[in-house]
């Protein structure tokens, strides 16, 4: 180590730091940059970092200049501080003064102008300029992003985050000298080039030349320059968890930035398009406000007696589709593939593909509902849940629960569900998700959760397979370090049907089958035995079962895999000799594996290729099934899922159960030992569920069969909403209550990586509306069930109590980057990677189990020749209840699309954009063609984000 001063201050530094980072670290952050950045490869050309050093002639650059044992700075000098306004004079030359003189457009002062002030440069003094070198114009460009580049100084900031952070490279520097300029690709179109519209570019630019559209129609300039606070909180869309600052005024949000990139966070600073523009689905006009209770139901005599229509009729009758055919009605018209004669369609006189707003809630959607007091809503449900409790038992009412709402919510509602009403019927959308991830993890390693962290893949990780995720649009901020490790040199295989933006980057791209993937993974795991490199030592130390394995996977040779897979053998051999010879191999997965039927089966056979290479309990060999929502493991770890408790504590064991009906306080007989129902099975007639408790779910879009979830929900005797909007599952309940969004509650979160994150409240619900967590309280309160919780704090307190691997977690502890459970005493700092030395099963050892691949369940046919997959796009989620009310990623993606292979479209006739009608078995859909070469011959691609196409 080096001990240097630096401004009087003893320093201490490793000799392979820079002055500026080891001030910086020292809390020295007074020296000014502009072409340095966190993160970035330092280029040392704006100059205005220089500082003095004892025994140097010469200003030394702060971001370039190691640091030496004994060396004084001075980075105020007099020498240092003329440098810098000489620097600042120098660029003034290209910028304008009317943005000094009074702030410029409605925009933050930029970092540049803050060091103008700082020096008292003043912009005058440097009289006439010629703008005419310049593109002084602004350039017109998206409704997120635009430039104008007459504030451009050229530090190249722009340039070196798009390519060296988010790995895309669609900056560059055009000409040289006075007339260099940053361009955006080769034609000057953003989405040619390939901009995925992150706003890196805005979050580093120092002087505001590239910069967000604010939204001017509702702030005042001075507020966006000088919101009156800005608030920690945590993404509210995929599982990587990032940290985000609310900027708040008027009550409203206004932008969302990242917090300090040297902060220990999952993102360090960088978002995705839906994390900085996603922002504005809070404050959109169709949020609910009030209690909405159907029409029908009456207050007689102290009692609620249901006085409307029966049979279909109470809920509105069928669902209609866009083409006004009813859901349950047989598809009709003309055949699957109808080339251009399908812009004869009646839908084109119904459908505005340019419409916007086209998520809006339909005023119809209102007419069977009135608004009502909460006192009214409540009592109405607690009366209702009560009394199908008493008539049918609680095995008859059910909840699902939400990946979306914080931990404590989550636990309140399960607490609520299993203490008042005697139910494990609890779950949620993990179920279509991870669940079978869970079921193959829990019973091979007995665990539910990623052994390792996003960073250990970035920098540790010699190779990197990913199978069933698209990553890059998914979750894109880990897919930006996944491309940043195969930049430092990792190698990289992707298993996926579809040419993703990483399988057309991947060393090896295993391009399957849909469904076939236990096949190729035993055939992998067949050529690394028959090859001799399966981790003897690892295998015969620390696991059960492989001998049956390798008897199982015997008959699957690369060959014979290549003729179910499409897979070549060769290819199949080359990834698992890369995979196998690791040295440290991370292993990524996502719900291209786990939607399928046999999900289990698929993720069980990647496991046992994981243990029978040894790929696990080292830094660098993570295991991590990527996780689709922002709670969607924080939810399931505080027992929202039908068999266990928190912490995967089993409802069937009693001395569990005595625990936990000690600290509900309520008696153990009132907890259910029957292991609940899960989401697919609630909603089978047979399962015997008459009323539901629905928390920021949509299962009418989310559920694989909408025509028999939205059949059975009709059917149901008593259905309660608790949302943000009048969804599509919405319109079939007979209370609506309004919640609240991630921007107005405080809580915790749970990301990919077993990271618990604190989010604040930076602003409250619109209207009548209400935390979730107050609902949720009083709601328990109404059941019988005593709920005194102050805050979410205080429900912390009692989830950690009941939750050995969290009984460390405290709110204050929380603040900053979060901590990685297990966290078992207040004393620990957490833990970055599992199973070092043993897994938490009872002998400490893992079990590998035998899987036979078996074919899909549906396969192509004369009829139905097409195989039809889903996934995300980049500006989507989920069942696009928010992100299409976030107008600008609306804007960039407004309608669903089937995307086809050019030799598909060509043999039938269509033209990009052409109208296509896509029939299955169920049902039917209309949409616009997309030709796209990163689907497989006989194959299609639609997204799950759109009613329309539902």
């Amino acid at each position: 180590m080096a001990t240097l001063t630096v401004n009087g201050h003893r320093v201490t530094a490793d000799p392979e730091q820079t002055i500026l980072d080891a001030a910086r670290a020292a809390g020295i952050v007074d020296i000014p940059t502009l072409c340095w950045y966190p993160k970035l490869p330092i280029v040392g050309n704006c100059r205005i970092c220089l500082v003095s050093v004892e025994g140097q002639a010469k200003l030394l650059p702060a971001c370039a200049t190691k640091v030496a044992d004994g060396m004084v700075v001075h980075t105020e000098s007099r020498a240092a501080v003329e440098n810098r306004k000489g620097v600042l004079r120098l660029l003034l030359e290209r910028y304008p003064g009317d943005h000094l003189l009074d702030g410029g457009r409605a925009a933050p002062r930029s970092e540049f102008e803050r060091y103008v002030v700082r020096y008292g440069v003043a912009p005058t003094a440097l009289g006439a300029r010629d703008l005419a070198l310049r593109h002084g114009d602004e350039r017109p460009g998206d409704p997120m992003i635009r430039h104008d580049m007459s504030t451009c100084i050229l530090c190249t900031r722009c340039v070196r985050a798009c390519e060296d952070i988010q790995v895309v490279g669609v900056l560059d520097v055009a000409q040289r000298g006075e007339h260099a300029e940053i361009i955006v690709g080769a034609d000057g179109d953003p989405d040619k080039a390939g901009c995925t519209w992150c706003g890196e570019c805005v979050r580093v630019c120092p002087t505001g030349a590239i910069f967000e559209v604010m939204p001017q129609e509702r702030f005042a300039p001075e507020q966006i320059r000088q919101p009156e606070r800005t608030v920690r909180s945590v993404c509210p869309y995929c599982g990587v968890g990032c940290q985000v600052d609310l900027h708040v005024a008027g009550d409203k949000i206004m932008r969302v930035t990242s917090p300090d990139i040297e902060l220990d966070t999952p993102n360090q600073g960088s978002t995705c398009v839906k994390g900085r523009f996603g922002y504005d689905f809070p404050q959109h006009h169709d949020r609910l406000t009030r209690p909405l209770i159907r029409r029908g139901w009456h207050k007689e005599s102290g009692h609620w007696v249901w006085r409307g229509p029966t049979g279909v009729e109470r809920r509105g009758g069928p669902w209609q589709t866009i083409e006004g055919e009813g859901r349950n009605a047989k598809p009709a018209g003309p055949p699957r593939a109808v080339g251009k004669a399908v812009r004869d369609l009646p839908l084109l006189e119904r459908l505005d593909l340019d419409t916007r707003d086209r998520v809006a809630t339909p005023p119809a959607w209102y007419e069977p509902f009135r608004e009502a007091t909460w006192d009214e809503a409540m009592e109405l449900t607690a009366q209702e849940l009560m009394r199908i409790k008493r008539q049918r038992g609680g095995d008859a009412l059910a909840c699902f629960s939400s990946a979306k709402c914080s931990n404590e919510e989550n636990y309140l509602l399960m607490r609520l569900f299993r203490a008042a009403l005697g139910t494990n019927n609890i779950d949620h959308c993990t179920r279509l998700c991870h669940s079978t991830s869970v079921a193959a993890m829990q019973r091979a390693l007995n665990t539910s959760a990623a052994s390792g962290s996003m960073r250990e893949v970035e920098h540790a990780a010699d190779v990197i397979f990913i199978a069933g995720a698209n990553t890059t649009e998914s979750h894109p901020v880990f897919g930006a370090a996944i491309k940043r490790a195969h930049e430092r040199g990792a190698t990289l295989i992707v298993a996926d049907p579809r040419k993703t933006e990483l399988a057309a980057r991947a060393d090896v791209h295993l391009q399957m089958q849909p469904g076939t993937d236990v096949a190729l993974f035993n055939a992998m795991l067949n050529h690394v035995i028959t090859s001799g490199l399966d981790a003897k030592e690892f295998i015969a130390g620390r696991t059960h079962g492989f001998d049956k394995v390798r008897e199982a996977v015997r008959a699957m040779t690369p060959e014979v895999a290549a003729k179910i897979t499409g897979v070549p053998a060769d290819r199949i051999r080359e990834a698992a000799e890369i995979y196998a010879r690791g040295p440290n191999t991370s292993t990524l997965w996502a719900m291209g594996l786990t939607q399928h039927a046999n999900g289990t089966d698929l993720v069980t056979s990647l496991l046992n290729l994981m243990l029978g290479c040894g790929m696990i309990g080292r830094w660098g060999a993570a295991m991590m099934p990527v996780r689709g929502q922002n709670n969607v493991q924080g939810a399931s770890d505080v027992g929202a899922i039908p068999f266990v408790y928190t912490d995967y504590r089993s409802v069937k064991d009693q001395g569990i159960r005595a625990e936990y009906a000690k600290a509900w306080g309520v008696p153990e007989e009132s907890l259910s030992l029957k292991e609940g129902l899960m989401v697919t099975e609630i909603v089978k007639e047979e399962s015997g569920v008459r009323g539901m408790y629905i928390m920021g779910e949509n299962p009418i879009i989310s559920d694989p069969d909408i025509a028999h979830a939205e059949h059975w929900f009709r059917e149901l005797e008593f259905l309660v909403v608790h949302d943000l909007f009048l969804t599509e599952t919405a319109r079939y309940a007979d209370v609506v209550l309004p919640g609240s969004s991630f921007a107005e509650k405080t809580g915790t979160f749970v990301n990919t990586e077993r990271r618990v994150q604190l989010a604040h409240r930076a602003v409250d619900p619109p209207g009548d509306a209400r935390r979730d967590l107050d609902i949720l309280i009083e709601l328990s309160n109404r059941l019988g069930l005593a709920t005194t919780f102050p805050t979410a704090e205080a429900v912390m307190g009692e989830i950690v109590t009941v939750t050995p691997s969290w009984r460390g977690v405290t709110y204050p502890r929380l603040e900053g980057a979060g901590l990685q459970y297990p966290v078992p005493t207040p004393a620990h700092a957490g833990t970055a990677f599992l199973f070092d030395e043993r897994f938490p099963t009872a002998d400490g050892k893992g079990t590998l189990v035998p899987v036979e691949y078996a074919p899909p369940v549906e396969l192509p046919d004369e009829e139905y020749s097409f195989v039809m997959n889903t996934g995300r796009q980049l500006y989507h989620w989920h069942t696009g209840t928010m992100t299409r009310r976030a107008s600008g990623l609306d804007q960039r993606e407004p309608t669903p699309v089937v995307e086809i292979h050019p030799d598909d479209a060509a043999q039938l006739g269509l033209e990009d954009g052409d109208l296509v009608r896509l029939t299955s078995r169920r049902n039917a859909m209309v949409s616009s063609c997309r030709i796209s070469e990163r689907v497989a011959r006989g194959q299609v691609f639609v997204p799950f984000h759109f009613r329309e196409a539902a």
